[in-house]
């Protein structure tokens, strides 16, 4: 069984473009899986990332539909030791998409489990817009969030 991760956000532009901006700003090599340019693929950190447009319906506090793109970490049953490290790493490219490219979306677990939808707000201890999530009622600052996000998971997630 994979689990995944999953960030959904909008940005301008089509999938070409932001793929570009994601490998600049993560450090990664998205490019087209088995020549379909519509869905990018590269390895990171070992396990399998991959960024689409998606077709989702909103599902209960799943507000699919208001996002553009889908960046996926996943990880197979043969990787599942990297399972420790998969929620922390797609919080921090989160982080980094919006410090870089001023992103915000929402992540989810598994495709049914909102973990954060993260948005941009003033922050009076830095003195600078920062990035806030709606659901913990907390800007992002870590290891503070990684915890927080680490007790929303369900007991069974396998991401301990």
């Amino acid at each position: 069984m994979s689990i995944t991760v999953d960030y959904f956000f909008n940005y301008p532009g089509d999938l070409a473009s932001i793929t570009e901006l994601v490998n600049k700003s993560v450090g990664c090599s998205l490019s087209p899986y088995k020549g379909d340019s519509q869905d990018m693929f590269s390895r990171f950190l070992g396990m399998e990332l991959s960024l689409s447009s998606h077709d989702f319906e909103n599902d209960r506090d799943l507000n699919f539909e208001e996002y553009t793109f889908q960046l996926s970490l996943r990880t197979p049953m043969g990787l599942a030791a990297l399972r420790g490290m998969q929620l922390s790493a797609m919080a921090y490219i989160a982080y980094v998409l919006y410090f870089g490219l001023k992103v915000s979306g929402m992540l989810v677990y598994d495709g049914q489990t909102l973990l954060a939808r993260y948005e941009e707000r003033f922050y009076s201890e830095a003195n600078e817009n920062w990035l806030y999530d709606t659901i913990s009622k907390q800007f992002v600052t870590f290891p503070t969030h990684t915890s927080i996000l680490r007790g929303l998971l369900p007991e069974d997630s396998g991401l301990a």
